[in-house]
């Protein structure tokens, strides 16, 4: 069981569900928001809120499993760097830790899960503004006196 799947299952014993993924792909802000009509914009401002939870649930997770494999990585430094005690120097000892094939793996392995925490984290930041800049369109529409939008949103 990973790191993610052991605090899902406490969050799950606590009552909060995963958040399913979204049908689709994140949508593409258009070239021009206010070609869309009201309903349309806040469609698409839903599938953004909708992408962003979801995202920041699978960062989450991403974050859970790098400090899982920093922890492995570190233990099998360690493991190679004591099988390595013959050496006589503190840089002999750590160039043999790092030849080790199981460090080297770990290391793949850390550095995989840190790759995509980073890229889930620019997912989750670029779904937030989307869902953001949908949010003030729909605020301004919404204020806007000419337009009366009040008794559309039923504000």
């Amino acid at each position: 069981m990973s790191a993610a799947d052991a605090m899902w299952d406490h969050l799950d014993r606590l009552g909060f569900d995963k958040e399913e993924k979204p049908d689709g792909f994140l949508p593409q802000l258009p070239a021009d928001i206010t070609g869309l009509d009201d309903r349309q914009l806040m469609a698409l401002y839903g599938e953004y809120v909708s992408w962003t939870a979801y995202a920041a649930m699978r960062l989450v997770e991403a974050r859970a499993n790098v400090r899982a494999a920093k922890q492995c990585l570190d233990v099998s430094s360690a493991r190679a760097a004591l099988a390595a005690s013959t050496e006589r120097t503190v840089a002999g000892r750590k160039a043999a830790a790092a030849a080790d094939h199981q460090v080297q793996e770990d290391e793949m392995r850390y550095l995989t899960a840190q790759s995509l925490a980073e890229a889930l984290d620019m997912v989750h930041k670029n779904s937030e503004a989307r869902a953001q800049f949908c949010s003030r369109d729909l605020s301004r529409r919404q204020n806007s006196p000419a337009d009366n939008r009040y008794s559309k949103w039923g504000v």
